[in-house]
């Protein structure tokens, strides 16, 4: 007889597509560990400067400076970037438990490695630790849904994806590593045949997920309405559902006053875990137990009706303190020169059709092919009740995560990851069915073609597709790249001069932040929405107007110098869009007798501003 807290049955072997060629004393966990590390040492491998710091992005530097700032004695609930915008400083909405293991690692390893050291250290190793914990989420969960074979199988997926791999890179420490590898551990709760294990499993990794990112929201609707399905299906879930409320409201209460102190239980903040948020989560793990406690869950009819209290009592909450997070897009505050100029442009942010071909079907062929694969999956386990509720659950997930996907390009990873086990259980199908061939050529041919159908594989068919379509003037667009101003880039002139106020790019102020002692006006982080519109005012006014803007920043002090990067695409943006703008006029060589040009070559350039 099944324990009330065992929901879904762990899929007996003989379920699977195949049985796996190996010897019985291998493992597939034993692989799996073999394949992470193997991937560990591509991955650093690959890095093509492990002995400075190579910042695959802005943010990533930036994350750096915060654990700085915070090692240095800045406060715990004080995420503040005070060399941005003096005197003030720049709000920023970062959650400290993402700085947690970076500071940890520095901290261990600066005794033995000196401060750069153990800052090298930190960057490297911490992105591979959340590798691994994705790893093994990821395990565990295809185990629950196509057995042992599939898990091992689905591992190897992962660890070969290079739109998931990129996120886990070396120095690669901002919040996307975090959210992949949360949502393993939501998957992974989801499909724990252990109900209750599972719900506080699932609860703790959406609370965490909506502490670090706002952007968890949506995942946080998908994976309760998904466990609340389950749950309207079979009281067996009950554990599931109610756990995960539970845990999800007691553990982001937690984690908000935790790092960001009494502020979340009164603030409005749209971009973190505040009132808009937090209540209704919270209204959610109060009501579900006590309808569930009240109405029982003996028939669907109580289940729907517990199902629907508990919705009701969190969407009733929303509605009543979501105050500007309901009224349409809360960038919208940025004001309309930085919404227009920068926000939009961040096209990582920006929905799939209004990417370029390459990446439109980079984001969108993976999950769709492994949305088909896994409705395959259900219709072939059809006749088996349990296994086909896992595998439209599953579909349920991966439609969702597409879904999000299509509206938020940065969200293609977890898309990705969701798409694996369907493509699993498919290719496991289609080897046995090769590998049942006659011939040898068949076997050989049908069982190398299955490599197409992974998410590397559809990203690669698609765009060998597309770059065959692709027209000579849209390759040469596709050269466009920053090639010297990157967030790793080094800037020894700028080092030597003393500590001073820069009017710099936003995609290059975290470079400065990291290897300098200057103050900048602005990065490109939407809580400091007054510096990011005067970088813009700066760069595209006409060079009088442009001198008052930089006039009026620190303070009213004004910058000491100008730095401008012709090969940055943000600056050669200001250069398009205003052809007679302070930016344009310096890219043609035409300097205004206020600024001084400072040595050096290249495309960094940097100008002294005279002030009388």
């Amino acid at each position: 007889m099944r324990s009330a807290n065992m929901a879904f049955s762990a899929p007996p072997e003989d379920r699977a597509p195949v049985s796996w060629p190996m010897n019985w004393l291998v493992h597939p966990g034993r692989i799996a560990c073999i394949a992470f590390l193997l991937c560990c040492i591509v991955l650093i491998g690959c890095a093509e400067h492990l002995t400075t710091l190579s910042f695959f992005d802005p943010d990533d530097a930036l994350r750096l400076e915060e654990v700085r700032n915070w090692i240095g004695g800045q406060p715990w609930f004080d995420v503040t970037q005070y060399r941005v915008n003096p005197p003030a400083g720049a709000p920023m909405h970062w959650s400290r438990i993402v700085d947690l293991p970076i500071a940890a690692m520095i901290l261990i390893a600066r005794p033995f490695a000196g401060p750069v050291g153990a800052e090298l250290f930190a960057t490297i190793i911490v992105p591979l630790m959340l590798l691994a914990g994705l790893t093994f989420a990821t395990y565990a969960a295809n185990k629950w849904i196509g057995g042992r074979h599939a898990a091992l199988l689905g591992t190897l997926m992962l660890l070969t994806t290079p739109s998931i791999l990129v996120q886990f890179r070396p120095f690669r420490i901002d919040h996307h590593g975090w959210q992949i590898m949360l949502a393993g551990f939501a998957l992974y709760g989801l499909f724990d045949p252990r109900a209750r294990r599972g719900g506080i499993v699932m609860g703790c990794a959406l609370a965490t997920w909506l502490a670090i990112s706002s952007e968890g929201l949506p995942y946080v609707a998908l994976f309760l309405g998904i466990a609340g399905l389950l749950y309207l299906r079979s009281a067996r879930e009950a554990d599931r559902l109610l756990w995960a409320a539970i845990t999800l409201g007691a553990a982001g209460l937690l984690l908000a006053v935790a790092t960001r102190g009494l502020a979340p239980l009164h603030a409005v903040q749209c971009d973190a875990l505040t009132v808009p948020y937090l209540f209704p989560i919270l209204a959610l793990a109060i009501a579900l137990p006590l309808a569930c406690r009240l109405v029982g869950h003996a028939d669907w009819r109580r289940r729907l009706i517990v199902g629907a209290l508990g919705a009701g009592a969190a969407a009733v909450t929303l509605l009543i303190v979501g105050g500007p997070c309901l009224s349409g897009d809360p960038f919208q505050t940025l004001g309309p020169l930085a919404y227009r100029v920068w926000y939009v442009s961040i096209m990582e942010g920006r929905p799939v059709w209004e990417q370029d071909i390459f990446r439109m079907g980079g984001i969108i062929v993976p999950p769709v092919g492994g949305l088909v694969a896994t409705l395959i999956a259900a219709y072939a386990n059809r006749k088996d009740s349990e296994a086909l509720t896992r595998w439209l659950a599953m579909a349920l997930v991966l439609a969702g995560a597409t879904l999000v996907a299509v509206m938020v390009m940065r969200a293609l990873s977890v898309a990705h990851l969701m798409s694996i086990p369907g493509l699993t259980w498919l290719v496991l199908a289609l080897f046995a069915k090769a590998q049942s061939s006659a011939h040898a050529i068949c076997r050989v041919l049908g069982t190398t073609a299955l490599v197409v159908l992974t998410p590397f594989g559809l990203s690669a068919a698609w765009v060998g597709t597309a770059t065959l379509l692709e027209s000579p003037a849209d390759a040469a667009q596709a050269q466009e790249k920053d090639t010297v101003c990157k967030p790793d880039m080094a800037m020894p002139a700028v080092q030597a001069l003393p500590p001073s106020m820069l009017f710099a790019p936003l995609d290059i102020g975290p470079t400065i932040l990291i290897r300098t002692d200057h103050r900048i006006v602005a990065t490109g982080h939407h809580r400091n929405a007054s510096g990011i519109s005067t970088v813009i005012r700066g760069f595209i006014a006409r060079p009088d107007a442009a001198r008052a803007v930089i006039a009026s920043v620190n303070g009213g002090k004004g910058a000491d110098y100008l730095m401008t990067c012709g090969d940055l695409n943000e600056y050669r943006y200001y250069v398009k869009l205003a052809p007679h703008g302070l930016a344009a006029q310096l890219a043609q060589g035409k300097v205004p007798d206020w600024l001084e040009p400072m040595p050096g070559k290249g495309m960094l350039r940097l100008y002294k501003i005279r002030r009388d």
